[in-house]
């Protein structure tokens, strides 16, 4: 098989505490367990022979580690290459959003789980406005698409699906709801009740706006999109729990200490730190063979296990969002 995309986490820490990604006794990867950006740059040279052609780099918080812009440059330099993102929670990205697309940063993914401010700060322990100033500065800077990220908990935020599509017109940005998954287990007290099927937001939201039109979006990876018809603006639904979405999967993340993870479903992951470090370019191109082989056999077992979350311990900030 081939791997046509990897997640890039750069860093485990964050300047937020959404109590779904970061519980409050996580701790961090000692600094020089996490990877350097000429490391990163090395491994993503050589799965480009293996299909590699779009790179999304995810924290933690990417923004909170220096200079990133560097590693968006090396990865452009990569002829290969053809798509380079970031999925960021935006409080500090109209800071940085210049030097990034100067620096060649294609796409943006941001994370916003309410429109509210009071209940935003209640999800994240975070300002909701320094998040749609970076969304404010980033338009000006021609960035699209810009798409917008939220976690839908039930009982908690699932009554402003319509303000955030309402939102996604406002701000020229497509608004792609996920369901909330078991990522950390015990440590993020996940529950079934907790899980809005989101096939219930797409009818809610059908019921406004009239049936929504099957469409396409760049990079739209595991979304499901739709155009809504009075809008004209484009939504996505990410169902990992009601409606996998797993078969043919070509995914890969790195994890910032390291790790090749084959999948959200499970914890299982193979070490490419030790390899990228102290191996040769033929031990790393052996190593990315044997992750091939692995994930196609994850991806197998996954499917026979009924999409079931086995094992998944990490929490998501340990991980790449």
């Amino acid at each position: 098989m081939e791997i046509s995309y990897l997640r890039v986490s750069v860093t485990d820490k964050c300047n937020l505490k959404c109590f779904y990604c970061r519980p409050d006794n996580s701790e961090f990867v000692p600094h020089d367990e996490i990877l350097r950006y000429e490391e990163i740059a090395k491994l993503v040279k050589v799965m480009t022979k293996y299909g590699l052609k779009k790179v999304r780099i995810t924290g933690g918080e990417p923004l909170v580690r220096p200079q990133l812009e560097e590693l968006v440059k090396m990865l452009k330099s990569i002829p290969q290459i053809t798509d380079v993102s970031l999925t960021t929670n935006a409080v500090t990205l109209s800071k940085h959003a210049e030097k990034l697309r100067k620096a060649g940063l294609d796409r943006l993914n941001i994370s916003i789980d309410s429109l509210k401010p009071d209940l935003f700060f209640q999800i994240t322990k975070g300002r909701l406005e320094d998040v749609l100033e970076g969304i404010k500065v980033s338009k000006k800077l021609g960035y699209d698409p810009i798409k917008v990220n939220a976690v839908i908990v039930k009982g908690l935020n699932e009554d402003e699906a319509l303000d955030f599509v309402e939102f996604g017109k406002e701000y020229g940005v497509e608004v792609r709801f996920i369901e909330m998954m078991p990522i950390g287990g015990e440590q993020i007290n996940w529950s079934e009740d907790k899980v809005q099927p989101l096939v219930r937001i797409k009818s809610r939201i059908e019921e406004k706006y009239g049936k929504l039109i099957p469409a396409i979006s760049i990079g739209s990876g595991a979304a499901r999109v739709y155009k809504v018809p009075k809008l004209g603006t484009k939504i996505g639904f990410i169902t990992p729990i009601s409606n996998p979405f797993c078969d043919g999967c070509s995914k890969l993340r790195l994890t910032a200490e390291g790790h090749i993870k084959l999948c959200l479903r499970t914890d299982e992951e193979l070490d490419a730190k030790t390899v990228i470090r102290y191996g040769t370019e033929k031990d790393l191109d052996r190593f990315i063979k044997k992750v091939l082989i692995e994930k196609e056999l994850s991806n197998q077992k996954i499917i026979r296990s009924g999409y079931a979350f086995s094992d998944c311990r990490r929490i998501m900030t340990s991980i790449g969002g």
